[in-house]
């Protein structure tokens, strides 16, 4: 699966807002309703680097609801979705619940590597080592 990667990357720029640059962090984060996340374009695949919903607004359906519009993105672009799946936010999902989350929408879960868990949307490329 090595699809239009410009096109979906564009479309998730398009489709959301930019967070005020903040200094303490390297992250572009940008605006989907109450959810913030990180989306960055690598040659071979999306890589989702954070979600996070507004604390207000947890528990509500609204990072689904991002997840669920992002996968809909890769597969109307033929793109592959790679997820970073730590769970580093005290008042955020345990990691296994985090894990079980990806699992609900799709994702692969690659729990191979020592630096911690991947997700892959549909699934993880072959061409990946």
């Amino acid at each position: 699966m090595n699809g239009d990667i410009d096109a979906a990357i564009r479309a998730w720029r398009e489709q959301t807002t930019p967070v005020a640059a903040d200094p303490q962090s390297l992250l572009a984060y940008r605006w989907s309703g109450h959810v913030r996340a990180v989306v960055e374009a690598e040659s071979a695949y999306l890589v989702l680097m954070r979600i996070e919903t507004d604390p207000s607004w947890r528990g509500q359906g609204e990072a689904s609801r991002v997840l669920d519009w992002l996968t809909t993105l890769c597969d109307r672009y033929g793109v592959t979705l790679l997820g970073q799946a730590n769970a580093d936010d005290a008042n955020g999902l345990s990691q296994g619940d985090l894990l079980d989350w990806y699992a609900r929408h799709g994702f692969h879960i690659d729990d191979s590597r020592r630096g911690g868990p991947l997700v892959w949307y549909p699934r993880r490329p072959e061409t990946i080592a």
